[in-house]
């Protein structure tokens, strides 16, 4: 009962920084997670708790998505995203904590002091280099938003439509990951059982979510993904060290 109660509160907690930062799910659920199940279990988890939300807001904002800027790099990241689920499962819990810390910290230091002086252009090579380390990363690590929260910040301006296109990316890449997870791990009825849970949380995390995003500006959000970037980078490097 407690993990049923832990795992409700995590979702519903990744589902509103997710909701209004564009990502962060993965960031804040899969540490946690990986307190009660092995951390290729608590990816899953993760990614298929996650694609509830991402469905959500799709419908909610269809109107919105900007289909051009999400074919080349959702394609791309179905191939890289097998790389990184592969390598996912040959790491230690602690080992996967540091790379993470890692990356997510140099992504941010990347957004906050270089990404305001460099602005990125629509264009299919942009695309298809985010499209790739978002595949990688999603897979490995079970966080692919902050490569794409890169590009989308840069090229979309309204928050609504920025949600909309990144969300649907996520949900396209999602469907190959769990395809992946399902052929590599072996599945319990204790993880669909947990899995449940976090997306009933995680459902509920997004309404929340949503009403937020319609009362804040671009600047906002992307003040909430970097805070969201240096806060799990921190805590994945502190879990992976000591």
């Amino acid at each position: 009962m407690t993990s049923i109660i832990f795992i409700t509160l995590i979702g519903f907690c990744a589902a509103i920084i997710q909701t209004t930062g564009g990502f962060g799910f993965g960031s804040l659920f899969v540490p946690l997670v990986s307190m009660i199940v092995a951390y290729r279990y608590a990816t899953f988890i993760s990614i298929i708790t996650c694609m509830f939300l991402q469905i959500s807001i799709i419908i909610k904002y269809f109107k919105k998505i900007q289909w051009q800027l999400i074919i080349a790099p959702a394609i791309i990241s179905f191939f890289t995203s097998y790389l990184g689920i592969h390598l996912m499962v040959g790491f230690s819990s602690k080992t996967m904590a540091i790379l993470l810390g890692i990356f997510l910290w140099i992504l941010a230091i990347y957004l906050i002091l270089i990404a305001p002086k460099v602005r990125l252009k629509k264009n299919i090579w942009a695309e298809l280099g985010v499209g790739a380390v978002s595949g990688f990363t999603g897979g490995m690590f079970a966080v692919g938003g902050p490569p794409m929260v890169a590009y989308y910040d840069s090229v979309i301006d309204d928050p609504v439509t920025y949600q909309a296109t990144i969300q649907t990316f996520f949900f396209l890449t999602s469907i190959a990951m769990v395809t992946e997870d399902i052929l590599c791990i072996h599945l319990s009825l204790k993880i669909g059982m947990l899995a449940l849970f976090g997306i009933i949380g995680c459902l509920i995390g997004t309404f929340v979510g949503t009403k937020i995003l319609q009362r804040i500006s671009m600047k906002t959000v992307r003040k909430i993904a970097y805070i969201v970037m240096l806060l799990a980078g921190t805590y994945n490097l502190i879990k992976g060290i000591l």
